[in-house]
């Protein structure tokens, strides 16, 4: 029989589904799914601000990048 493979997003969603059960503790949770109680908590959090769109990763991209190349440079470059 071969393993069960899940994703990190079928993990999260079954870890939230569990935590609304109200069967388990936090810290019993976070043993089974291997993550930290912060984690947890993160996870808790974005669920009950934005549902499951709040679980899907963040784009890390930074906002500004600082050293960039001036338009008006970028444009006589091109």
């Amino acid at each position: 029989m071969p393993w069960k493979e899940t994703t990190a997003m079928e993990q999260k969603i079954e870890f939230i589904t569990e935590w609304r059960s109200g069967q388990f503790a936090i810290t019993e949770l976070c043993r089974a799914f291997g993550i930290s109680r912060t984690t947890a908590y993160k996870y808790i959090n974005r669920f009950q601000e934005k549902g499951i769109e709040g679980l899907y990763e963040l784009n890390r991209a930074p906002h500004v990048q600082p050293n960039k190349t001036p338009e008006t440079i970028e444009q006589r470059i091109v």
